[in-house]
């Protein structure tokens, strides 16, 4: 999968530009978006770094895609739930890192909806990692962001998955929790469902993650049952998602049986 990437990155050492590069390989960026998506559906760190490596590269070659910066903070959303509880300085230093390549993404495309979302879920995390930034100052910006992400794409649907995301983690007090987050993630799935994204490196991720979180959220209110539909959901999606097929479905299915005997 890395092959074709590795190609167009010698193109560059014989003296192609960067567009040149992309043109003649043009299944590069596709390659490594492929690469990180692999890598989140096996839940393990370093591939998702590796294929983070891979974009950042890609990036590099090419400074004035909004696209690859976009894609670069998306990895960074990735790889940080994966170190936070081993290495929280360094998945500190990932997560600052996504914002300043959502916000390039950003200078690139003021009307990019998609990274401005990531940009606000990325600054999220950096509150459970010590960040320096004040909730109560951070926290009204990230609203009026994802307003604003809505606004820009308001039939997204990782724009509507990560804001239903960043609901399900927000305090109860400020509107968070998991009944509104619910609400939120339903739409973003009937969005997938109709969504239709084209061309090279275009996103498509987050149908799946959408599922389990919607799962995660029915958990979270005890419905186990409709839980356990939106991991069986996620998986038929992407049956290679290791985190809902080895945890999250077994444990919805363990809480309906153990209610049910309770019950009956």
């Amino acid at each position: 999968m890395l092959m074709m990437i590795r190609f167009a990155f010698a193109a560059l050492l014989l003296g192609a530009s960067a567009g040149d590069v992309l043109a003649a390989a043009p299944s590069a960026l596709d390659a490594a978006t492929g690469a990180l998506q692999a890598a989140v559906s096996g839940g393990t760190l370093g591939p998702v770094m590796a294929a983070r490596g891979e974009l950042v590269r890609l990036s590099a070659a090419e400074p004035k895609s909004a696209l690859l910066h976009y894609w670069v903070a998306v990895a960074d959303w990735r790889a940080v739930p994966l170190m936070q509880n081993t290495d929280k300085a360094k998945a500190l230093k990932i997560c600052e890192s996504g914002i300043v390549e959502a916000e390039r993404a950003l200078e690139l495309d003021p009307k990019f909806g998609e990274a401005l979302a990531v940009k606000v879920g990325l600054q999220g995390m950096t509150f459970s990692l010590g960040g320096s930034q004040d909730m109560m100052t951070l926290g009204p910006q990230m609203e009026m962001d994802m307003v604003r992400a809505r606004t820009i794409a308001p039939a997204n649907p990782r724009v509507l998955f990560l804001d239903g995301l960043n609901t399900l983690h927000k305090p109860g007090f400020v509107g968070g929790g998991p009944n509104k987050a619910l609400e939120k993630l339903r739409e973003a799935i009937a969005r997938f469902e109709a969504d239709s994204a084209e061309g090279v490196g275009r996103p498509r991720w987050g149908h799946d993650d959408a599922c389990l979180w919607a799962g995660r959220a029915a958990m979270m209110q005890k419905d186990y049952a409709t839980a356990r539909d939106y991991f069986v959901q996620a998986l038929t999606i992407n049956p290679k998602n290791v985190w809902v097929r080895t945890s999250l479905l077994p444990a919805a299915e363990k809480a309906l049986a153990d209610s049910s005997a309770q019950k009956g």
